[in-house]
C-alpha cells in the first residue's frame, strides 16, 4: 500500500507541476490583469496600399479586439465590412494577411494592382471603428457576426505600408481563470506531496489483559486504517481536483462561431451616417451656390442634378453678371432616410427632407456612392407639395422580379407613357393613364400658351414641344408595396422659322447658350426634367413632381 501511495501522490504531484507552471505562465506572460492575449509588437509592411485581413479569417465572435499601429509617418487603423473594404480597394496592390496564429504568426500573400493612391481612409463613413494620426492609433471592437476586415495603411492612402503592429484578443474573465488554474494545480502539487511524504499515523494498541498460566497467547498484530478507505480518499482527492480544473477553464466561454460570414448585404447607409451626408451637403451646396462654383458642386452632385445645377450657373452669370441675385441659403430639414439593402456597389439611398426656405415644398432625394472610395453624390432631386403624400421611407428597398410582376405597369413603360403624355398636353390620350401632380398641370398650361403666343409671330411657321425619356428609372419598392420611380426627360421646345425668315435670341436665359446668333431654320430650348412617381399594386401611377432646367438653347 505505501508504494501505491507514493506512485499516486508523485503522479498528482507531478501533474499540480505541470497544471500551476501552465496557470502561472498563461496568467502572466500570456494573458495578463487586462484579460488580453496579444501578439507584442510585430512589424506588417506592404508595397501596395495596405496590409487587411481576409473575411474568413475573423470567423467567430465574442472577444474584444485590440488594435495598436505606430509608423514613422501618420497611420490609419479600421475594421469594416468586407463588402466596403473590397471595394475601396478594388484593383489596388495590398498584403492579405491570411493565417494568424497566437502569439505571434502571420502568414500573408500578396495582391497584385495599381498602386495608385487612395482616398484617404480617415474621410470614408463606412468604418465601422477607425483612428488617424501621428504617432500611435488604437482601436477597440468587439467582435460581432459576420464579414470583417482589419486594415492598417497610410492616412493619406499612400502606397508603401510599414507599421508596427499589436493585434490583442480579450478574453472576459480570462486572467481569473488563470490564476484558478494555478490554484488548482497548487492544490494537486500539494496533495501529492501530502500522500508521498505523510506519515502514517498507528493507533495506540489496547492494554494487554492478564491471562492465566493455563491460557495461550495468541500472536499480536499491529492495527492498520483498513485499505479501502485510503484508495477511496486519493480517488476523491483526484476527482474533486479534476472537477475544480474542468469548472476553471469552462469560466471563459469558447467565442461563438459565425452564422452570418456568409452574408454579403448591408444597408447603404446608417441613419446617423444618412443625416451626415445631408447635412455635408447643405454646407457645401450653399458655398457653391453662393460663388457658382460648379467645380465644388462635383463633390456633392452627381447627374442629372449636376447637370441642371452647371446650366443654372450658366445662366445666372450671364443675366446677373453682377451677382446681385445668388440664392439665399437653405437647408433640407428633418431628412427621413430611405437604405435599401445592398450586395455591391453602386449604392443609393433616397432622403425626404423639409426646406427651410419654402414650407410649402419637401425635397424627395437619391444620393448615391459608385464605390467605398467615392463620396455621396444626390443625383436626383425633385420637390413634391408639402400636402402631397410621399411613400413611406422606412423598409424602402430595390425590387425584385416579384415585384416588378405585381405592378401593373412597368416603370419603363410608365416613363414612355408619361413622355407622350407631356409631348402631346392635357388633350393626349396617355393622360388617362397618371395622376398629375400640380407641377405637371402648371407645365403643361404654361407650353400651351406659349405655343399659341409663339405662333402668332410672323417669322414663326409652326411650334412643336418634344419629351423623351432618358435612361433606365430608378425604381425601389416601398413598405406599403408602391414603387417609387425616379424618371430622367429631356424636352425639346422647336420654333419653325418661315421660309425666308431668320431669327435669333435676344435676351432671357437662353442667351446664356446662344445670344445674336441668326438662324434661318428653326430655334429651339432644351430642358432636363427629372421626375418622382409612384406606382400602387393597383391604380394609376401618381406623378409626385416634375422639375425642369433649361440646359441649352440654339438653333438651325
Amino acid at each position: 500500500m505505501r508504494f501505491a501511495r507514493i506512485a499516486c501522490g508523485l503522479l498528482l504531484a507531478l501533474i499540480g507541476l505541470l497544471v500551476t507552471i501552465a496557470g502561472a505562465v498563461a496568467a502572466f506572460w500570456l494573458v495578463g490583469p487586462d484579460n488580453t492575449i496579444d501578439t507584442g509588437e510585430q512589424s506588417l509592411a506592404s508595397k501596395g496600399l495596405a496590409v487587411m485581413t481576409a473575411p474568413d479569417l475573423i470567423d467567430r465572435h465574442g472577444p474584444k479586439l485590440h488594435l495598436t499601429a505606430s509608423s514613422g509617418k501618420p497611420v490609419f487603423v479600421g475594421v469594416g465590412q468586407d463588402i466596403d473594404v473590397s471595394s475601396y480597394l478594388g484593383a489596388a496592390q495590398y498584403t492579405r494577411v491570411v493565417r494568424f496564429d497566437l502569439p505571434a504568426r502571420f502568414d500573408s500573400q500578396e495582391m497584385t494592382g495599381r498602386a495608385v493612391p487612395l482616398t484617404a481612409p480617415g474621410q470614408l463613413d463606412w468604418w465601422t471603428v477607425k483612428a488617424t494620426g501621428t504617432g500611435k492609433q488604437s482601436i477597440t471592437w468587439p467582435i460581432v457576426d459576420g464579414r470583417y476586415d482589419v486594415v492598417v495603411m497610410n492616412a493619406d492612402g499612400s502606397p508603401g505600408v510599414d507599421a508596427k503592429v499589436t493585434f490583442g484578443i480579450e478574453l472576459k474573465g480570462a486572467f481569473g481563470t488563470c490564476l484558478l488554474v494555478l490554484g488548482g494545480g497548487l492544490v494537486l502539487l500539494f496533495a501529492g506531496l501530502l500522500l508521498m511524504f505523510a506519515r502514517r499515523r498507528n493507533r495506540p494498541l489496547p492494554p494487554v489483559p492478564v491471562m492465566s498460566p493455563v491460557q495461550t497467547t495468541a500472536p499480536l498484530m499491529p492495527y492498520s486504517p483498513p485499505a479501502p478507505k485510503q484508495s477511496t480518499q486519493v480517488r476523491r482527492s483526484a476527482g474533486l481536483a479534476t472537477a475544480l480544473l474542468l469548472v476553471t477553464t469552462g469560466c471563459v466561454a469558447v467565442p461563438t462561431r459565425n452564422v452570418n460570414h456568409q452574408v454579403t448585404t448591408k444597408p447603404a447607409v446608417t441613419l446617423a451616417d444618412g443625416q451626415a451626408v445631408v447635412k455635408k451637403y447643405n454646407e457645401v451646396n450653399n458655398q457653391a451656390n453662393l460663388t457658382r462654383d460648379a467645380k465644388l458642386s462635383e463633390t456633392i452632385e452627381g447627374n442629372p442634378t449636376l447637370a441642371q445645377t452647371r446650366a443654372g450657373y450658366q445662366i445666372d452669370r450671364k443675366i446677373d453678371a453682377a451677382g446681385k441675385d445668388k440664392t439665399k441659403p437653405f437647408t433640407y430639414t428633418d431628412p427621413e432616410i430611405g437604405a435599401p439593402q445592398f450586395s455591391a456597389y453602386p449604392m443609393r439611398f433616397v432622403v425626404a427632407s423639409g426646406i427651410s426656405t419654402d414650407p410649402q415644398s419637401r425635397q424627395l432625394g437619391v444620393w448615391e456612392r459608385q464605390d467605398a472610395g467615392s463620396p455621396w453624390l444626390l443625383t436626383h432631386s425633385v420637390y413634391p407639395t408639402s400636402a402631397m403624400k410621399l411613400p413611406p421611407m422606412a423598409g424602402l428597398r430595390m425590387p425584385v422580379k416579384a415585384d416588378m410582376a405585381k405592378l401593373p405597369v412597368l416603370p419603363q413603360t410608365a416613363g414612355t407613357n408619361l413622355a407622350a403624355y407631356l409631348s402631346g398636353g392635357a388633350k393626349a390620350k396617355q393622360a388617362a393613364l397618371f395622376v398629375p401632380s400640380p407641377g405637371t398641370v402648371n407645365l403643361l398650361t404654361k407650353r400651351a400658351k406659349a405655343k399659341v403666343d409663339d405662333a402668332k409671330e410672323t417669322y414663326i411657321s409652326t411650334v412643336v414641344d418634344t419629351f423623351q425619356l432618358s435612361g433606365q428609372p430608378l425604381t425601389f419598392i416601398a413598405a406599403n408595396g408602391e414603387a417609387l420611380v425616379f424618371l430622367t426627360l429631356t424636352e425639346q421646345y422647336r420654333q419653325n422659322i418661315e421660309p425666308g425668315s431668320n431669327a435669333y435670341w435676344t435676351n432671357g436665359a437662353v442667351t446664356a447658350f446662344s445670344s445674336m446668333v441668326k438662324y434661318t431654320q428653326s430655334l429651339h430650348q432644351d430642358y432636363l426634367h427629372q421626375v418622382a412617381l409612384t406606382i400602387p399594386p393597383t391604380g394609376k401611377p401618381r406623378i409626385l413632381s416634375i422639375d425642369g432646367q433649361l440646359v441649352g438653347a440654339g438653333g438651325n
